[in-house]
């Protein structure tokens, strides 16, 4: 299969503190990538190397073959959207005119929006089935809300790639599994390149088709989830013990050896 974006021993240094070491992977269109790893461990500093926010200290970014230092912003903008994990408020906009922001990378220096712009707006947060948030004040609603209002300019903006910032991280229990379903709907109906970190392996091991994990700044596992998502590996990467505790449609399903134990002991309360 064509890869659309390849990382070539990415590093990337805050000063003298050196934050990524030696990233390497390739990204095939249509699949759904999750980087798990814990806090701190340089999840973010990843995402935002990979469009382009930050410049790497040496190795290279390429999407479709193109080195992203040779890229202009609004060129990577075409290519790459980012749904950050922070939201910050804006001026009182409704969540319509949020959207179609993500239109700019193909405007004009002086253009405005036109009425496609703002079909396809409209036509991303139905697809997301939150159409009805289309005239609300940006700065009333949730911080799920926004979380889907971004992911919908992040779908006007671009399609080919998409980079998620801890994309459930505002959502309730029941908004969380249907977002990663419609992410992963784009996968499968646009080809759509999906990049998230997550903190959850259970999620990932539900819809990730690719997952690298990614411990003080260097991969120490990467490929198919199935094959990737080992109780050694987690151990290894969140440095506790992992219990496999049985499957959900032929996946396996973890839980910390903790959490079984303090079960176990309110059980016998």
């Amino acid at each position: 299969m064509a890869v659309i974006l390849e990382c070539h021993a990415l590093n990337f240094r805050y000063g003298k503190t050196q934050i990524l070491r030696d990233i390497s992977f390739d990204v095939e269109p249509g699949l759904f990538y999750a980087i798990l790893g814990k806090n701190g461990s340089g999840k973010t500093t990843l995402l935002h190397c990979l469009n382009g926010i930050l410049a790497p200290s040496a190795g290279t970014v390429e999407i479709e073959g193109r080195n992203i230092a040779t890229l202009s912003r609004k060129e990577i903008a075409r290519h790459i959207s980012l749904v950050p994990q922070e939201h910050m408020d804006v001026f009182p906009f409704k969540v319509l005119d949020v959207v179609v922001m993500g239109r700019a990378p193909f405007l004009g220096m002086t253009a405005t929006p036109g009425e496609d712009d703002y079909r396809r707006a409209m036509d991303a947060l139905k697809m997301l089935g939150y159409e009805k948030l289309a005239n609300c004040n940006f700065n009333r609603i949730s911080g799920g809300e926004r979380q889907i209002a971004l992911l919908a300019t992040a779908l006007v903006q671009t399609s080919k790639i998409m980079l998620l910032d801890e994309p459930t991280n505002h959502l309730d229990f029941n908004n969380q599994y249907r977002l990663l379903s419609q992410i992963k709907g784009l996968c499968r109906t646009r080809k759509t390149s999906v990049i998230a970190t997550m903190h959850d392996p259970n999620m990932a091991m539900l819809f990730a088709d690719r997952v690298i994990l990614v411990k003080n700044g260097e991969i120490i596992a990467k490929g198919r989830a199935k094959e990737t998502m080992t109780t050694a590996n987690i151990d290894t990467l969140y440095g506790i013990r992992t219990v496999e505790v049985g499957n959900i449609g032929n996946k396996p399903f973890f839980l910390p050896e903790s959490a079984l134990s303090d079960s176990e002991m309110d059980d016998g309360v």
